[in-house]
């Protein structure tokens, strides 16, 4: 009886680390774990959120697209400019664009008064008409 009453009590310990080993490890279905949370953005300002699944790095911008002598450029609301490189096959000058991608950050642009270098991953019209100040 004592035999039987040990193995059952080690049988029993043994099956609550185990549980206790697997369950600690489980997020409820609904946790977001790596997922920013969202804050409320003015309309119209420049977008520097990270999409959800996009790479380290990635970011939005929103505004004006022109053309330029070596393709596109974009102007955000607060007046920084982005010269455009990558996908650019989806823009129209005086579209009003929110473009996803990453900017180059090397800093070589933006010490000789150019505009940074804004590669594009993404491309969704916002307007088709870049609107008035």
């Amino acid at each position: 009886m004592r035999k039987w009453f040990l193995t059952t009590a080690i049988l029993f310990v043994s099956c609550a680390w185990l549980g206790a080993q697997t369950g600690s490890t489980r997020l409820p279905d609904n946790a977001q774990s790596n997922q920013p949370s969202s804050s409320a953005q003015q309309p119209g300002a420049a977008q520097e959120k990270e999409p959800v699944g996009a790479d380290q790095g990635a970011k939005s911008i929103e505004g004006c697209v022109s053309s330029a002598a070596a393709g596109f450029t974009i102007t955000d609301n607060s007046g920084k400019t982005y010269q455009l490189a990558g996908d650019t096959s989806q823009l129209q000058a005086g579209q009003y664009d929110r473009i996803t991608g990453t900017e180059d950050t090397s800093g070589a642009a933006a010490s000789g008064g150019a505009p940074s270098t804004f590669t594009v991953r993404k491309v969704k019209v916002v307007s088709t008409t870049c609107p008035t100040k």
